[in-house]
């Protein structure tokens, strides 16, 4: 098998450069995708070298299913067909299959009939049907034919075949049919539509649920490195399976000992009883390939790998994408490498993780990356007392991602709160995806520790995002999701949840023992911009804890707060434990929130913390006013979700997406530089600067006016142009550093007639004598807030807009905000109102208030725009002038670029890169 890659790999390296040897081969056509039942593949398009397995495939068919795609029996493919089949230029032939370990088990393709249209055929394997093969084939053919052009896919059915038929009317495309002489026409067109995006995402959260499953439920381990030392790896992680109740049955590979801890050992993988759910390999790196493809040989399913050292070198990483390729080309899951397990309570508990103690059960979800911070998090769980539901470490997350795991606990009903130590993002516009529609239901806590970006742990293998930071935490807080500093941050948030659920509403209560403590609340809550309703800081500071108790009844139980901070000065004498269980009780009947700072000594907090910790009715307790607060902002967060956008993208009619994607086409047709990347996350020195008419044109397509503009190159032509324009007009450098510097004199405004506009021409050739940059006139617009509109797509975010009030000032104090397109009409107001000096707009200092509602509208062209033309990396509209009834775009520029591989695009892949 190994002899077969580096063929197909040495095929591939000759055929990216379109030699002799063929047509070029689009790597990036290649694909990891996850089916229906958990279960993953690779697919790739077609080789020369596959005709053996594509007739081994045709022949294991059956005689109905070949009758089905060939409308004749053919019992075997002729030497004629099967290179016919397996011979394309992956433009006007493109033919795609998808591999199970050597197996062929389906195969799609479409032939151009015409410059706009292609004729679609499937053929999944008997064995395969039902599993999902055609819907994913379905995609990747339509993203790769609408990148050559193709707008209309065609196909000839049988009646008969009525699964083929529901792969087309089910995929969400608008499907023409009719019947003609016995059989079955279909057409229709492979532009995404919103029901076409949303069948894939539910089809795309069914598989990696299904997938989530099966890994953190099987039903038989197997564990793979265990040793007679108790602390060894593998010895631990049967220690811990033992001490968690798991019921299920237990596999042990060993080569120390025919028995350990009175369980049968087996010397080697091949003798285990297969088939097996999941598999622990706690060997050195190099030993867990081969180990893998042992476990491929007696059915396992999915893999945990908690060893380290995937990533310490390059040869590590190597090790790491092997691993990934076999793992998946077996139709196995992988957590790891560098994982530091999972576990799971409730009625049928297991671990496999390296945790202290198992937890108890409860409602909260955990999960981190590298075994560092996930160890952090089950220590301060176990600190806390917090419920837990399960945990997960993805470790490096090469195969299986912290995406699904929210796939997987969005439709698990005893999940009542999730928590994520974030420290990287391999697709964080899926993230965001995910996340803004299981945030609707179940609170999300993130951390994203300080320089994750800049600092990437060993083994994670990212597109680096091209954006500042602030960028993601915008578009996360689009999202609902609530973002932490910390792991204590992040699990104080978690605890406060799970145990007590979400404040109904964002009403805070203060409640204290000494005015000295209050005052720290309220000044920490003013700070962290808390709605404080009521206040009670005089609550006697007595032994008598009866007094706290009646002041806290009082305020919780009239139905004016929603959640209540109590601050407790010890007062030593009284029982703590039982005030807190006083409080609890009412808090809990009157459907208020409830979060306490005890301050006492070391000693006394310790001890109360610990009764907390084994008793869920007691509510989260904190030793400092800060610490107390910043848990109580992240529940409300929680609650109000203010910045999630829930509702369905905005549209717009005028838009003409085949004019811009034949603008588009055309550029870059023209332009002898613009080829495909051989990285699709990178297109340095592809770009082609779009400019004049086309970017007009371009921005017509989508409703969106230019002002008129005309570049001149000397005065005639200018008292010309300006002639035509009409005045008075504007005089501006060309320059892309002066033409918006009115202070550096690369802007000359309101230039009444010819003769001003004579010595405006001659004072300009004189002042910027250093640049060569030719003038332009253009008209004059009526005035109103200067904004700035960019599109930019981001490697790892796909497109992402931007805007800020224009000028100086804005950029140093880097007051911009951003989001992710499409956006609804809310969404666009609110990105209009996100820039603090967005006040701007709404009329300060006696000026009227400017037309928000037409920047919202260009907001959402420009995010349909980006989101539609994937080949556009980069769009500038400056300035956008805001008048108080309508906006004018003076200025435009932008850069397009072969179109990049997207990670959350129209096709579902598996994160990281494709298996070779």
């Amino acid at each position: 098998m190994a002899d077969r890659r580096d063929g197909l790999r040495s095929l591939r390296r000759r055929a990216r450069g379109g030699t002799d040897a063929g047509p070029a081969y689009p790597a990036h056509w290649e694909a990891d995708i996850a089916l229906r039942d958990g279960s993953a593949a690779h697919l790739r398009p077609i080789l020369p070298e596959d005709a053996e397995a594509l007739q081994a495939f045709h022949q294991r068919q059956s005689e109905h299913s070949r009758y089905l795609r060939f409308f004749a029996p053919m019992p075997r493919l002729s030497e004629r067909d099967l290179t016919r089949f397996t011979t394309v230029d992956h433009r006007d032939r493109v033919a795609f299959v998808v591999l199970v370990g050597k197996d062929i088990v389906a195969v799609g393709r479409y032939d151009r009939t015409s410059p706009r249209s292609a004729e679609v055929a499937f053929n999944v394997a008997d064995s395969r049907q039902g599993s999902g093969l055609g819907s994913v084939l379905l995609e990747h053919l339509a993203a790769a034919a609408r990148e050559q052009g193709i707008d209309v896919f065609t196909a000839e059915v049988l009646p008969q075949n009525t699964k083929m038929i529901k792969v087309f009317t089910e995929a969400g495309f608008d499907v023409d049919r009719t019947l003609d002489d016995g059989v079955v026409m279909v057409s229709f067109r492979i532009d995404p539509t919103a029901r076409s995006l949303a069948v894939m995402a539910e089809r795309e959260h069914r598989a990696e649920a299904r997938a989530m499953e099966r890994l953190l439920h099987p039903e038989s381990v197997l564990l793979v490195g265990v040793s007679s030392h108790r602390d060894s790896v593998g010895g631990r992680f049967l220690t811990a399976l033992e001490g968690s109740g798991y019921a299920g049955t237990v596999h042990l590979v060993s080569r120390e000992a025919l028995e350990l801890r009175g369980r049968r050992a087996w010397a080697r993988i091949s003798e285990v009883p297969g088939p097996v759910d999941l598999a622990v390999i706690a060997l050195r790196p190099e030993a867990c390939l081969d180990a893998v493809e042992e476990c491929a040989e007696i059915g396992v399913r999915s893999v945990v790998i908690p060893t380290e050292g995937f990533a310490d070198s390059e040869r590590g990483r190597s090790l790491q994408r092997e691993l990934v390729a076999r793992i998946r080309r077996h139709g196995m899951r992988l957590l790891g490498p560098g994982s530091l397990g999972m576990l799971r309570t409730g009625d049928s508990p297991l671990s496999l993780s390296l945790a202290p103690h198992m937890p108890r059960a409860g409602r909260a979800a955990l999960a981190g990356q590298s075994s560092a911070l996930s160890a952090m998090l089950l220590a301060g769980t176990d600190a806390r007392g917090i419920g837990l539901h399960e945990f997960v470490g993805v470790g490096n997350r090469a195969d299986v991602s912290l995406n699904d795991t929210l796939q997987h606990w969005e439709d698990d009903e005893e999940v009542g709160v999730i928590g994520l130590a974030l420290e990287s993002m391999g697709n964080p516009r899926k993230f965001t995806r995910i996340a803004r529609r299981l945030t609707r239901r179940t609170p999300l806590i993130v951390l994203r520790p300080p320089g994750s970006e800049s600092h990437l742990p060993p083994g994670h293998d990212v597109r680096r995002s091209t954006l500042p930071r602030r960028a993601l935490d915008q578009v996360l807080d689009s999202a609902g999701v609530v973002q932490t500093g910390g792991v204590d941050h992040l699990l104080d948030v978690v605890d406060g949840i799970e145990r007590q659920g979400l404040p109904l509403g964002p009403r805070v209560g203060i409640l204290s023992n000494t005015a000295a403590l209050g005052a720290s609340l309220r000044g920490a809550a003013d700070r962290a911009g808390l709605r404080i309703v009521a206040e009670n800081r005089s609550v006697p500071l007595s032994p008598d804890p009866r007094l706290i108790q009646r002041a806290f009844t009082t305020m919780a139980a009239l139905g004016e707060v929603d959640l209540v901070i109590a601050g407790v000065l010890d007062a030593q004498g009284e029982d703590a434990e039982e005030v807190l269980r006083q409080m609890a009780i009412v808090a809990r009947h009157s459907e208020v929130v409830l979060l306490v700072c005890v301050v006492t000594g070391s000693d006394r907090f310790d001890a109360l913390r610990g009764r907390v910790r084994v008793d869920p009715q007691l509510p989260p307790v904190h030793a400092t006013p800060f610490a107390v607060v910043r848990a109580a902002s992240g529940l409300l967060e929680a609650a109000l979700r203010p910045a999630a956008d829930d509702e369905e993208p905005a549209r717009r009619e005028d838009v003409d997406r085949v004019a811009a994607r034949e603008i588009a086409e055309r550029l870059l047709r023209d332009h002898p530089g613009a080829g495909s990347p051989s990285d699709p996350g990178d297109r340095t020195g592809a770009e082609v600067e779009v400019g004049g008419d086309d970017v007009a044109a371009l921005l017509a397509a989508y409703g969106i006016e230019l002002l008129q503009g005309r570049r001149v190159v000397d005065e005639e032509e200018a008292l010309a142009r300006a002639a035509e324009i009409g005045y008075p007009v504007a005089l501006k450098s060309t320059d892309p550093v002066l033409r918006h510097r009115a202070d550096l004199g690369g802007v000359r405004l309101g230039i009444p007639d010819a003769v001003q506009l004579r010595h405006a021409v001659q004072a300009m050739h004189k002042d910027l004598s250093y640049s060569s940059a030719p003038l332009e006139v253009q008209a004059m617009a009526p005035a109103g807030v200067p904004m700035v509109v960019r599109s930019v797509e981001d490697p790892s975010l796909g497109p992402v807009l931007s805007l800020s009030v224009a000028g100086d000032a804005t950029d140093l104090l880097d007051d911009i905000a951003y989001a992710i397109p499409p956006f609804s009409e809310a969404g666009a107001h609110r990105l209009v109102d996100a820039p603090a000096s967005a006040v701007k707009l709404r009329g300060t200092r006696g000026l009227p208030p400017a037309d928000r509602d037409a920047l919202a509208d260009l907001v959402v062209r420009v995010g349909l725009l980006a989101e539609d033309l994937p080949e556009l990396a980069f769009l500038e509209l400056y300035p956008v002038l805001v008048a108080q009834h309508g906006l004018t775009v003076v200025g435009a520029g932008a850069r397009l670029a072969p179109a990049p591989n997207r990670t959350d695009g129209a096709r579902r892949t598996l994160s990281g890169p494709p298996g070779a």
